[in-house]
């Protein structure tokens, strides 16, 4: 029997097969402090020759857990991994109109993976029982460019979650 020893990740060495990056030390992400970071398009994943897949970090941060702005995508699901962490998340039924008395939350476990379908409404994550959680992402490329839209709640139409 042929034996191997794994060596070190290492560019060079892995070229060859593809790519990789340490999800939990990503350097726009260290650079900055506080609130929700996020980090788009890190690794793209080309799975069907179409658009790719991309890979983007979010680390979610302590912070007052009101819901003050909704956001969906019309033609692209998102999928959402917390990766160290418990987190809360919220969302709105797919419909022609933003509906903030139609969001609801969800408790997400460290290494459950999410997918929301396009036109869920959505927004931010909210960590649950520690200081920041790092958040897997995956969007196809640029979504945030080219299918995203944004809506800011104001006053009494924003949404506090709850422990």
């Amino acid at each position: 029997m042929r034996e191997i020893h794994p060596q070190a990740l290492d560019r060079e060495a892995f070229r060859l097969y593809g790519d990789f990056m340490d999800l939990l030390r990503v350097p726009q992400i260290e650079r900055r402090e506080g609130d929700n970071i996020f980090a788009p398009d890190l690794l793209k994943l080309h799975l069907d020759g179409r658009m790719p897949a991309s890979v983007c970090v979010a680390r979610v941060s302590e912070c007052e857990r009101v819901i003050s702005a909704l956001e969906y995508h019309q033609f692209t699901c998102e999928g959402i991994l917390p990766l160290d962490g418990d987190i809360d998340i919220f969302v709105g039924p797919s419909s022609f109109r933003v509906d903030p008395e139609t969001v609801v939350a969800f408790r997400v476990p460290k290494g459950t993976f999410v997918r929301l379908n396009p036109g869920v409404l959505h927004g931010r994550q909210f960590v649950v029982d520690s200081p920041e959680v790092n958040v897997l992402i995956l969007l196809p490329e640029r979504t945030f460019g080219n299918d995203c839209a944004f809506f800011p709640l104001k006053g009494e139409e924003q949404i506090r979650i709850t422990l």
